[in-house]
């Protein structure tokens, strides 16, 4: 079985948005993020970084963990940013496939802690999988087709 086939975690990402730039508390975190976005999101501004060392083979635990050190060793100013921010949130990422039946993933009591001593969310962010809009896209132009025709049909 691929691994495209196995609904699966990716990674997590840390989102913040405030009405101010956040390049400060992008620099504050130093280099062992990488950089998704920092500017302009709509009228907003948007920070959204994931770790460096995260994502493959990590767990979720681990990359909160890891995330949480770096928060708590942020400098000062950044801090401050972080604390004026509108909305602070570990993204969670997972791709669905058909394959578990279910998934189920669980974040602990110290993680959850933690997150909320920061005064942040928990968001989850479940993708399609790979390939999911071609076949949409396939089933949509096949109605219009049968419908050209004078036929109705059921997707």
């Amino acid at each position: 079985m691929k691994t495209e086939d196995v609904t699966e975690f990716l990674n997590i990402d840390l989102e913040v948005f405030s009405r101010e730039s956040l390049t400060p508390f992008v620099e504050g975190l130093g280099r062992t993020v990488h950089v998704l976005h920092d500017g302009r999101w709509g009228r907003k501004h948007a920070a959204c970084v994931e770790l460096w060392a995260s994502g493959w083979k990590e767990t979720p635990e681990a990359i909160i963990k890891a995330m949480v050190r770096l928060l708590d060793r942020l400098p000062r100013s950044a801090k401050a940013l972080w604390n004026r921010a509108d909305r602070r949130q570990f993204n969670i990422g997972v791709r669905a496939a058909l394959r578990p039946r279910s998934f189920e993933l669980a974040l602990g009591p110290a993680s959850l802690k933690a997150i909320s001593r920061l005064n942040a969310r928990v968001v989850f962010t479940v993708y399609a999988p790979d390939g999911a809009d071609n076949v949409s896209g396939r089933v949509a132009s096949e109605r219009m087709a049968v419908e050209r025709r004078g036929r109705t049909t059921r997707a």
